[in-house]
């Protein structure tokens, strides 16, 4: 009985395959359509996931206080000395003009030559601060931040929640644009797999009428073209995470400096395993739904369950 099941199930899988290799440009037009809403899936999978590791580091909130320059070494000294005895404060961190040279060296890596025609070092001294958690409400952290602006010794202060709430609602207004522009795609995709699916039946019309003389069921008659539509959109899910590695291939090499720069983040990276399998799955299941309209829209293939 099994074996007899897995012969019926073979064969089904293989119609439905040979009907997707009959459908032509067709089958590859609801591949594309289908990678392409899958492929602004991956791309906000990948925004989420590097812009939530920004997120992350910016849980221990840091301000950056630029120094003005030509301060002598008491001055800065006495400085740290009073912000150190600041309950807001948690940690300093002095990094000294040729320090902060040499860091933004590391950070543009290959790029790093473009700075060996500089006469000068243009970058202040500044001292990195660690604040208390509790310091995370914007009211309170606004007062500090006046407090540390007003001091002579600061040229200008860098930091706080405000870029991390921003950073937020920009995730938010990714998550939007992309979920959107991939529905409507999702949407389409649905429409053109069923038309695929659609002409497919029109040719085998004839067989389909033979196979419900001989008493074959509904569902056996369907499952090919069903097999067939979630083929295409397993195709599709795959040529997606194709494309989502060959754009990640050619340009994290050159965002990562400008993410480690800005946001604190060492590298991008590219889709967990399982969100790849996400959108495998969900490109098979557009496939199906695409399938399942197209056999709504052919009461040809009602008949007996």
């Amino acid at each position: 009985m099994f074996i007899s099941r897995l012969r019926q199930f073979s064969y089904l899988l293989r119609q439905g395959g040979q009907d997707l290799k009959f459908a032509g440009i067709s089958a590859s037009i609801a591949v594309m359509s289908i990678a392409c809403s899958l492929l602004l899936l991956c791309l906000y999978f990948m925004a989420f996931s590097n812009l939530s590791k920004a997120l992350d580091s910016a849980g221990n909130i840091k301000v950056v206080l630029y120094l003005r320059e030509n301060l002598k070494q008491g001055q800065t000294a006495m400085l740290q000395q009073t912000l150190a005895g600041c309950s807001e404060v948690v940690s300093i961190r002095s990094v000294s003009k040729a320090k902060a040279l040499e860091e933004f060296r590391r950070t543009l890596a290959e790029d790093a030559s473009l700075l060996d025609g500089l006469d000068v070092n243009p970058l202040p001294a500044s001292l990195e601060l660690s604040l208390n958690p509790g310091m995370e409400k914007p009211e309170q952290l606004k007062l500090f931040l006046q407090y540390l602006a007003r001091r002579p010794e600061v040229e200008s202060v860098q930091g706080g929640v405000e870029w991390v709430q921003r950073l937020s609602n920009l995730l938010t207004a990714v998550r939007l644009v992309l979920f959107l522009l991939g529905g409507v795609l999702a949407v389409i995709s649905l429409f053109i797999t069923a038309s695929t699916i659609h002409l497919t039946i029109d040719r085998r019309q004839d067989e389909i009428a033979v196979m419900h003389l001989v008493g074959a069921s509904n569902w056996y008659i369907r499952l090919p073209f069903l097999f067939e539509g979630m083929l295409e959109g397993f195709l599709g899910g795959c040529l997606a995470v194709v494309i989502s590695a060959v754009l990640y291939r050619a340009f994290c090499w050159k965002l990562n400096p400008f993410l480690k720069l800005i946001f604190g983040v060492s590298t991008m990276s590219f889709l967990e395993v399982d969100k790849t399998l996400l959108v495998l799955l969900l490109g098979l299941t557009v496939g199906g739904l695409g399938a399942m309209v197209s056999f709504g829209l052919r009461k040809g293939l009602g008949g007996r369950g």
